[in-house]
């Protein structure tokens, strides 16, 4: 049975630099924000970081005092799913039979018995409780 939950997610966005990796992972430590994920890129000069939190108003807080940078948060389900092959094709599955399109994923896992599914769709109310199914 997958523990599924609504939380957010923090986009940062800021002209990229040497050392912008750094400044924001201290400026989450020093918050005491605890990073369960992250992705981070360039698109055009622009680092862009998706920060998915232990805190996210702590998390958003800390990257807001960055200068030049930019933070939005976003709801993302987060399904604490079984750590066994084919688990994320029924995922996929039941949100294509219930007509809702994914935005974006990630998943994280090691050879713990769980792993962490992150989500955002085009709805996410109805894609909970599609997935509550599961």
């Amino acid at each position: 049975m997958a523990k599924i939950q609504l939380r957010n997610e923090i986009l940062f966005r800021a002209p990229t630099h040497v050392g912008l990796l750094a400044e924001v992972t201290e400026r989450l430590n020093a918050k005491g924000v605890n990073v369960l994920g992250l992705r981070a890129y360039e698109e055009e000069d622009i680092g862009v970081f998706l920060v998915y939190a232990d805190n996210s108003r702590l998390a958003a807080e800390a990257l807001d005092s960055l200068p030049d940078g930019r933070t939005n948060t976003a709801a993302v389900i987060s399904a604490e799913v079984p750590n066994e092959p084919g688990h994320l094709a029924r995922i996929a599955r039941v949100l294509a039979e219930a007509d809702i399109s994914v935005l974006e994923v990630h998943v994280t896992s090691t050879d713990a018995p769980t792993a962490e599914v992150v989500i955002n769709t085009d709805d996410n109310i109805r894609a909970m409780d599609a997935l509550e199914k599961l």
